[in-house]
């Protein structure tokens, strides 16, 4: 390697973290102190994996597979880390039909107003956001939501925690889980939505037990 190139290589290396720093100082300054929440989970999601997309380029220039300054661009812009929602699907509403008779015997029609599920059997389900996961994650030990929904790996599956319908009330039991349930999984594809309903204390996640699944159902918009 010439000494011009080096020269070059190392510029670039020192440009790439002055960038990274510049960053997050101008992101810094940006906020205001009663955002200090929003500002550590953008933070954390976005400012923290840019830098490391962008030492990860600098690292690829001796080997020239870095793509230079478009390699740079694409660093600082892109987080694989990222699920993004299908277009065409909208905000979960409305009243929804069973799919098939597994789902028409255990809870019925499902309607979906806000945070709340009304089912035809009369249980009502009050829910509060949880978390976003991935159709790649597992839902309970060895199974993931897209092997039981045949769905994409990177689905976005809507967590939602069972609370109680009014304060200093215990959340009020769901048939199918033999008691008071705990999270609610929803996949939504454009008509259709896709549901498992989890027992209370439960995490879905590699680790729960297949018992900590109420049920899996179907449905179908009306």
């Amino acid at each position: 390697m010439s000494a011009a190139a080096a020269s070059r290589q190392t510029g670039l290396k020192r440009l790439a973290a002055g960038l990274a720093f510049l960053c997050l100082v101008l992101f810094l300054l940006a906020i205001e102190n009663k955002q200090a929440v929003e500002a550590w989970r953008a933070l954390r999601d976005e400012a923290v994996p840019a830098a490391g997309r962008v030492a990860d380029w600098a690292g690829r220039l001796p080997s020239g597979t870095a793509d230079g300054l478009s390699g740079l661009k694409t660093a600082v812009t892109t987080n694989r880390r990222i699920v993004t929602a299908d277009p065409r699907d909208l905000v979960l509403t409305g009243e929804f039909g069973p799919a098939d008779e597994a789902t028409r015997v255990a809870t019925g029609a499902v309607a979906f107003a806000g945070a709340d599920l009304r089912f035809d059997t009369g249980a009502f389900l009050h829910t509060q956001p949880l978390r976003i996961a991935a159709g790649r994650e597992a839902f309970i030990a060895g199974q993931t939501f897209a092997e039981r929904w045949d769905a994409p790996v990177d689905a976005q599956i809507e967590l939602r925690r069972v609370a109680p319908e009014a304060r200093n009330r215990p959340v009020a039991a769901f048939a199918p889980c033999g008691g008071a349930p705990g999270v609610v999984a929803l996949l939504h594809r454009q008509d259709r939505v896709d549901m498992m309903v989890f027992r209370a204390r439960t995490i879905p996640g590699p680790d729960a037990p297949p018992s900590a699944l109420c049920g899996v159902w179907s449905y179908r918009q009306r």
